[in-house]
Formats: C-alpha cells, structure tokens, sequence
C-alpha cells in the first residue's frame, strides 16, 4: 500500500504520530508523541518503531540521536549508535551501545550506557496495537477474525445483531462458519460474514495484517460503527 501523510490519534483523541502511514501503522518519515504533548521519536520509522533519528524523554530533553537496529524478533527496534543525554540534557556517552539480547525471542535491554534506560521509553505510544484511531481514516475491506468454540458463536451471534449476514454458498453456511477451524471473514462494506476454508487462505489472511483476535475485532467495529449491539 503506498504510503500516505497521516494523523494518528489515540482514544481520547490525542495525538500520538505524524508522518506517513502504511496499512494503518507509522512507516517512514515523522513523529510521535508522549501524551502531554511533548515529542518522543522522531525521524524514519518502520513497523517496529524508529530506524534513525532523534528519541526525547518526557520532559522534553533529548534523549538519544543516531541509529537504531531493524529487530528481526521479539520487541521494537533498540539504538545501536549515536549519543545519549540524562534528563536533564547532559552528554553521558557517544558511540556503539551494546545490548543483552537471548535469541529472537529475548527483548533487547540496553547494558552499555546502563544509564540509557527502558526501550521504548517510559510513556512512548504503544505501537504495538493493530488498530488506530486517526483523523482520516476508519477501517474498511476484509478482515479476519481468529476464534473458537463458545467464542466463536457469540462472535457470529453479535455480527448478526449487528445487521450482518451470512454470505451463504455450496460450503459456507451459518452452521459452517461457527464448527470451521479457519478464522471467520467479515466484510464491512456489505456487512457479510462468512469463513475461509483452507490453510493457504488463513496463511495469506495473516500475511495480510488484517487477522485479529475478537477483542482486536471489537474495536475495528467500534471505530466503523460507533454503537455497538451486544
């Protein structure tokens, strides 16, 4: 998807990110934001945080400028050069951090400067989450949700509530869709819910970044929909 300039905001309304935006989450040029106000990175982002740039603490003092390392696993991208300051804006070290990493799977923590502190910073902007609020877009297209069982019904049932059908063909039916071990694929624009059918669609609808868990779901319908009938 090409990038777009966007405003990201959270619930109540604050700005957390300026700058371009791909499928809903930062990626490129611009910055975040603390939720006083004050900036928190800024520079080039990518979908794990920042890549090169400048990192403020919450009082408005810089924290760290240079670059930062693409992390392949678990946890955001971590500083790996430049120059860090305390919060009160003192230089206390320039040159390579050194991190303690256990795999892909161990968050990065840095050990050298120790003084550097938590990565993100105390009080960034979760980017983590899947679903933003922003000033000019809402949620659209195809999504999949991934459940189960007793989960599973109730979330078929709340579709149905909600002025949602079942698109009915030769495989797929309302009885289907609820006993179907593939996630369930709700269509906003025409309000129709149905299910995949086979592992390649489930492993593409992942590769799509547009699988979530009900609770994820829940809050796309919110953002699309405002009132809820549960």
């Amino acid at each position: 998807m090409k990038e777009k300039w966007k405003k990201i905001l959270s619930k109540d309304k604050k700005l957390m990110y300026e700058g371009f935006v791909v499928d809903g989450m930062p990626f490129g040029t611009g910055t975040s934001y603390y939720e006083n106000g004050n900036k928190c990175q800024e520079g080039v982002f990518d979908e794990k945080g920042l890549v090169h740039g400048r990192e403020y603490y919450m009082n408005g003092n810089l924290r760290f400028e240079g670059s930062f390392t693409k992390n392949k696993g678990r946890g955001p991208n971590y500083p790996t050069f430049g120059t860090c300051y305390d919060e009160d804006g003192n230089e206390i070290y320039y040159g390579e951090l050194t991190i303690r990493k256990l795999g892909l799977m161990g968050f990065p923590k840095i050990v050298k400067p120790e003084e550097y502190g938590s990565i993100p910073p105390k009080g960034a902007p979760d980017f983590a989450r899947r679903v933003w609020e922003s000033v000019d877009y809402k949620p659209r297209g195809v999504f999949y949700v991934k459940a189960k069982g007793k989960e599973r019904a109730d979330l078929v049932g709340f579709l149905e509530r909600n002025g949602f059908k079942c698109d009915e063909d030769e495989i797929t039916t309302r009885e289907s869709t609820i006993a179907s071990r593939f996630p369930v694929e709700i269509r906003f624009e025409n309000k129709e819910y149905g299910h995949l059918h086979t592992v390649t669609c489930s492993a593409a609808a992942e590769a799509s970044r547009k699988t979530l868990r009900v609770d994820e779901f829940m809050e796309v319908f919110e953002l699309s929909f405002g009132l809820m009938i549960v």
